[in-house]
């Protein structure tokens, strides 16, 4: 019987839009692709037993769908759950220097119930 290690690329994480959605049509189709930013707040108790706050900020890449939906439902200060896959980004700068980037391709978006401004 042979190993194989599972190949899994699933991520589901929970944050608020830390600026207004970018949104941009691409392609002859004029396929909508959004990227927006969510700030993810871990609490933790540090040594002296205090709560302190982690915070991880994370670039989200959607396409098509759920593009529309962060366009239509979605702002800065927006809570959102976003399930998708991590995706690698490189391209070289102006120096030639290769530049990589981790972000999440969202299959899913759920923008949560907020006051919108």
């Amino acid at each position: 019987m042979s190993k194989r290690t599972p190949n899994v690329n699933s991520i589901i994480i929970g944050g608020n839009i830390v600026r207004d959605p970018e949104i941009k049509e691409v392609g002859d189709k004029k396929i909508k692709v959004t990227t927006i930013t969510i700030a993810n707040n871990r609490p933790y108790l540090d040594k002296d037993g205090n709560w302190q706050e982690d915070t991880t900020f994370v670039d989200v890449e959607a396409w098509g769908n759920q593009a529309k939906k962060i366009e239509d439902n979605a702002e800065k200060g927006s809570p959102i759950l976003v399930e998708g896959n991590l995706k690698l980004n490189q391209w070289e700068n102006n120096e030639g220097k290769t530049i990589s980037k981790i972000l999440i391709r969202a299959d899913k978006i759920h923008v949560l119930e907020h006051e919108k401004k």
